[in-house]
C-alpha cells in the first residue's frame, strides 16, 4: 500500500546527514515525530516524517511542507539554510536555540552540542511552540 504525504500536513523533521548528526539528531527526531502524530488525532493527511538535509534540500517540492530542522548549522544544511531568517524565540546561554517563522512552516530547533539540542527540542514542546507550529501548518 502507497503511503500518502500530504505537502501541507506532512511535518518533515529534518536532520543532518552526517555520522554525528545521525547518531545524535536522529534519535531526539524520532522522539519530535512521535509527539507530531500523536497530536494528529488520527487524521490519515497529518503526520511527521523523519528526512535528512540533503533530501529536503535536493527535492523540488520540499519547499512546500512545513519542516522543522532538529540540529545546529553545522550538523545541518536545512538548518544553515533557515536560521538566519527566522525569529529567536527562545535561547539559553548562547547554547540552545529555538527558532520559528511568524506564519509557521519553518521552525529550526537546535543547541552547540547534543544535550543543548535536545534541551532545545524539549524547550519547543514544553513552551508550547510545537503545538503553535502545528496549529498554523495544519489551520484548514
Amino acid at each position: 500500500m502507497t503511503r500518502y504525504f500530504d505537502l501541507r500536513e506532512t511535518v518533515l523533521i529534518v536532520v543532518g546527514h552526517g555520522i554525528l548528526a545521525e547518531e545524535e539528531d536522529r534519535p531526539v527526531a524520532y522522539d519530535l515525530k512521535r509527539l507530531v502524530n500523536a497530536r494528529a488525532n488520527g487524521a490519515a493527511s497529518r503526520s511527521g516524517v523523519v528526512v535528512t538535509d540533503v533530501w529536503l534540500i535536493s527535492q523540488e517540492l520540499g519547499d512546500f511542507f512545513p519542516a522543522i530542522a532538529v540540529g545546529g548549522p553545522d550538523a545541518n544544511a536545512f538548518t544553515e539554510q533557515i536560521y538566519g531568517d527566522l525569529p529567536l524565540l527562545a535561547e539559553r546561554d548562547q547554547e540552545v536555540f529555538v527558532q520559528m517563522a511568524e506564519g509557521g512552516k519553518r521552525a529550526a530547533v537546535w543547541g552547540t552540542s547534543p544535550r543543548a539540542t535536545r534541551e532545545a527540542v524539549d524547550t519547543f514542546v514544553r513552551e508550547g511552540l510545537l503545538e503553535r507550529f502545528l496549529e498554523l501548518a495544519w489551520r484548514a
